[in-house]
């Protein structure tokens, strides 16, 4: 009887023993994880900077992960970019938690709902126009607690940035777009900014080739900036070097202006007769220049000084312009300059002979008759035109010889101005290309 009780009291206690290891022992990570969280949240000196009791400075270390360029827009001068910012800072009182709960973990988790009022950096970027938090399917947002002390925080945000842009040489420009980060309440006695201290990783790229543009280099600093009011703060820079791949404008906007220009010089070789067909051609080779250079300047702002594409399309407009202007001095020049002459003075003497005529009869002649009859006088033949107001006017044959001649005359000169602008206007426009290209090529280069 003895015996069994002393079994039964050896094994109550084997199996109280066995039921506190289970409740209090190091084995449950569980329940330590959620009682540190629960201390966590509910401390409220967390709520409050590192070291905001104490004349120490917080250091806030940055890295940056670019995950894309959007877009660059020039006509409003910014850039879409999505990034991934992760923050560390150092809090003590992290440290205390950890002990309290008697927690043998390393680190803690926290996604966006249970961060609740902890301390974050009043962090904003100086240059945004726009910016969101990505939200699918939470809150891109959480913190990792370390035993040391470390805090590090990581969110994903999506932001249209201003970039000035100096255009003068569109489209052979290199633009600098930068991500500025500056403390919005906190001056540099409190808290200052650092970039990461793994200075080749602290800004990385996960992107380098754009639409229009490719990141040639990347830098960043950390400075600090006075302002009026608040004081002095601290801020971060980084600086993406971009530069414009040409090869969307070689093909729609320099090849095609090129050929139009080459076109335009067609008409040197049609007839000086083909007046028609010469006007068609240069008008419409003017109206398509005019409207490819409004296409091009339509996707820029509207800057007051010259870009390298508004030269090459003033340059391409004036050729074409001068084709058209080239083939009216053409068309005069073979026309018989006397002839016109006798025109316009028959023309002012029908008009006083009518005015004349109406003031004595009352009323105008309206019945014209041109004939043609071979008189023999002082030994020359000579032409009888009677006009519609009975004017008599003798044509000699001499005449007529002396006016073709003077015809032909001026038909040879346009045939020899058009010969000299098939050789003119090519190598000016050769000329001009030369210079053209060279030039902006070596500021490329440079």
């Amino acid at each position: 009887m003895e015996m069994l009780r002393f079994w039964s009291v050896v094994t109550s206690f084997s199996v109280f023993v066995t039921a506190s290891d289970v409740r209090v022992g190091p084995k449950d990570p569980k329940e330590k994880r959620t009682d540190l969280l629960m201390r966590i949240r509910n401390y409220k000196d967390l709520e409050n900077p590192p070291n905001y009791d104490s004349d120490k400075i917080t250091v806030i270390e940055a890295d940056l992960n670019v995950n894309s360029f959007d877009s660059i827009n020039e006509a409003s001068m910014d850039f879409k970019i999505s990034v991934m910012l992760h923050l560390r800072w150092i809090n003590h009182l992290i440290t205390n938690q950890f002990t309290s709960v008697k927690s043998t973990l390393e680190y803690v988790e926290m996604d966006a709902t249970k961060m609740g009022r902890l301390w974050v950096p009043d962090l904003y970027f100086p240059n945004e126009k726009r910016s969101s938090f990505f939200n699918v399917m939470t809150d891109n947002k959480m913190m990792r607690l370390h035993r040391n002390g470390t805090v590090d925080y990581t969110t994903r945000l999506a932001l249209t940035l201003s970039c000035p842009m100096n255009l003068e040489r569109f489209p052979f420009d290199k633009q600098t777009c930068s991500i500025k980060i500056e403390s919005f309440g906190y001056t540099t006695s409190s808290l200052q900014l650092r970039w990461s201290n793994i200075s080749e990783n602290a800004v990385a790229l996960n992107q380098t080739s754009l639409p229009q543009f490719e990141v040639t280099g990347r830098n960043y600093s950390h400075r600090e900036r006075t302002h009026r009011f608040r004081g002095n703060f601290s801020y971060l820079q980084a600086d993406f070097h971009l530069e414009r791949n040409i090869g969307y404008y070689m093909i729609q906007m320099y090849i095609p202006s090129l050929l139009i220009v080459l076109l335009s010089w067609v008409s040197f070789w049609l007839n000086v007769n083909s007046v028609p067909a010469r006007i068609s051609l240069g008008v419409l080779s003017v109206l398509t220049i005019t409207t490819q250079s409004s296409a091009v300047n339509a996707s820029l702002p509207r800057v007051s000084y010259i870009k390298a594409i508004d030269i090459w399309m003033t340059t391409c407009l004036v050729f074409v312009f001068a084709a058209l202007i080239e083939f009216s001095m053409a068309n005069v020049l073979s026309r018989n300059s006397s002839s016109e002459k006798e025109f316009l003075q028959r023309i002012f003497g029908m008009t006083k002979i009518g005015r004349i005529e109406k003031e004595k009869n009352g009323n105008d002649v309206t019945i014209g008759l041109r004939r043609r009859r071979q008189s023999q006088t002082d030994g020359e033949k000579k032409d009888l035109i009677v006009n519609e107001i009975g004017n008599v006017n003798l044509k000699s044959e001499a005449n007529e010889k002396a006016e073709k001649v003077e015809q032909n005359k001026g038909l040879v000169y346009a045939s020899y101005l058009d010969i000299a602008c098939r050789v003119l206007f090519p190598a000016i426009f050769a000329i001009f290309n030369i210079i053209y290209w060279v030039y902006f090529w070596k500021l490329t280069v440079n």
